[in-house]
């Protein structure tokens, strides 16, 4: 990858969600003018049956050939058709060590995960997730399954509880030239209560600011909020607002993961490697 482009890292384990979840990042590395790498990893146990040592060897080099055979197969044609650069990898191992090694050696600027809407993989997905926003400081794309982001479509943007200073200095400008409306900024907060504001300028863009007092209703209805106002991604801060609950990125992630929209959740710009790597691997 060239060192002026984005480099975004797409986490994935193939499955049925794989088109949509490729479609999102084609999406943004377009509108960030970045190149993709999707990474694949896979527990050793889900494909060998057998304790035996050479026949395990055996059924992960044949898993390596038909992983890459499976991956090309998808990648190529979108990489054609949208003229868009993907590369990819895959290993087996454990996947939270494999992740971290991956981070380590290849220092991503976004990294893009999906979330499916079936009980059991959330579940799996929710691991992940919070994985990646604990150890990994630069910004988190999770793409939800019913409502990606369609390659060269103008998007809908909206910012929940994030600062101008944020979102200028955590994601491309180039991006917020993408919205086919004006920007829509949610607050929530303390002693306030519903109210639209007066338009502002932010990058360039028109501006729209809700503020809504925080409790547990506003949080219940701000789907409906999003949907009126035909909001595709939603940026949300890591950092520290009014509310504690809302402070960490596990938290906020934990409260809008079920809006079924894809979520932008803000990190460094372009760190290159500043994430922990002290955490102990389950």
């Amino acid at each position: 990858m060239k060192e002026n482009k984005y480099k975004i890292a797409l986490f994935s384990d193939l499955g049925d969600g794989m088109h949509n979840l490729l479609k999102s990042s084609v999406s943004l590395a377009k509108m960030v003018e970045g190149e993709i790498e999707v990474f694949n990893v896979r527990k050793p146990t889900d494909i060998i049956e057998k304790d035996n040592q050479l026949s395990a060897i055996r059924t992960i080099n044949r898993e390596y050939i038909l992983t890459d055979k499976r991956m090309k197969n998808i990648l190529s044609p979108i990489s054609k058709d949208y003229g868009v650069n993907i590369s990819y990898s895959s290993t087996f191992g454990n996947v939270k060590t494999e992740i971290e090694r991956y981070l380590a050696k290849n220092n991503p600027d976004i990294i893009v995960l999906g979330r499916r809407k079936t009980r059991l993989f959330s579940r799996i997905d929710d691991r992940i997730a919070n994985f990646v926003l604990t150890i990994f400081k630069g910004s988190v794309m999770i793409v939800s399954e019913e409502n990606g982001l369609e390659p060269d479509m103008k998007i809908g943007i909206g910012t929940l509880n994030c600062s101008k200073e944020s979102s200028s200095s955590s994601f491309p400008e180039a991006l917020f030239a993408y919205t086919d409306s004006p920007l829509k900024s949610f607050n929530i907060v303390d002693g306030s209560h519903a109210k639209q504001q007066q338009s502002q300028q932010f990058l360039g863009q028109k501006t729209v600011e809700y503020v809504f007092d925080y409790n547990e209703n506003t949080l219940k209805k701000l789907p409906t909020y999003l949907s009126k106002s035909n909001i595709n991604l939603l940026f949300v801060e890591r950092k520290k607002k009014e509310k504690e609950s809302t402070s960490s990125p596990l938290a906020m992630y934990d409260k809008v993961k079920k809006l079924g929209i894809t979520l932008m959740i803000a990190g460094e710009k372009r760190l290159h490697l500043k994430y922990q790597n002290n955490l102990k691997i389950a």
